[in-house]
């Protein structure tokens, strides 16, 4: 468990390193459960405006020093420049990527720079098959879990008016502690139940909980692109 705590804050470290946020605004896109990005940028002393069209997440954030708007991210309600930077920290794979082209470009008018942190779709053979059926169940039940390599985030950010500065692949060769596996695959199905998943995902990830304890799993390279507007 510590080699692989180690190698995380590690991880954490290289990421938030690679760009200096303090006192930038920053657009922090789609703040997910926990709102760990955005805990990270107040932290690093950034001005975070948190966007989420979920009011739940939301409402977990309204004792953190930042602004809260709820809106459809593919749909941004902004018109102008208003931010030094766009975040978009494990959120895009979770948006129909047929909405990714116009919804950067929108972006591209609003800030200078954009930050994207997402996993990559390569991985062992343990990662594939939790990778396979994150995306079946999300799309039983029209969600979006589609992982992209590098090249693709490089050329749509490029197309949508971006310099990339910054493109790197940030290897996990640490395996996750079976303790760990099995906390992550009890909240995956807890989580799964309150979204009505079919019980076939649901005893998959069972399945899957039970293969990756026996072989082992690392999760697959991140992919960290950072690029600013021509």
């Amino acid at each position: 468990m510590l080699n692989y705590k180690m190698e995380q804050k590690k991880i954490e470290d290289k990421i938030w390193s690679s760009i200096n946020v303090k006192n930038l605004r920053v657009i922090d896109f789609g703040i997910g459960e926990d709102a760990v990005s955005t805990k990270k940028l107040i932290e690093l002393g950034a001005k975070v405006i948190a966007i989420d069209n979920d009011m739940d997440k939301l409402k977990k954030c309204k004792h953190m020093n930042t602004q809260l708007i709820r809106c459809d991210i593919p749909h941004l309600p902004f018109n102008k420049k208003i931010s030094d930077l766009a975040l978009f920290y494990f959120t895009l794979h979770e948006i129909n990527s047929r909405f990714h082209e116009k919804m950067i470009s929108d972006v591209s008018m609003i800030t200078p720079k954009i930050m994207i942190v997402e996993p990559s779709p390569e991985g062992c053979k343990a990662y594939r098959l939790y990778e396979s059926i994150w995306h079946d169940a999300m799309q039983s039940i029209d969600r979006f879990e589609i992982y992209r390599p590098l090249s693709y985030w490089k050329a749509l950010i490029r197309r949508c008016g971006f310099k990339v500065t910054v493109s790197e692949k940030i290897s996990q060769n640490v395996k996750i502690p079976p303790a760990l596996l099995e906390s992550m695959a009890r909240d995956t199905i807890k989580n799964w139940k309150k979204l009505s998943i079919k019980d076939v995902y649901i005893d998959k990830m069972k399945d899957f909980l039970d293969y990756a304890q026996k072989n082992g799993m690392k999760w697959s390279d991140l992919i960290l692109i950072i690029g600013e507007t021509v």
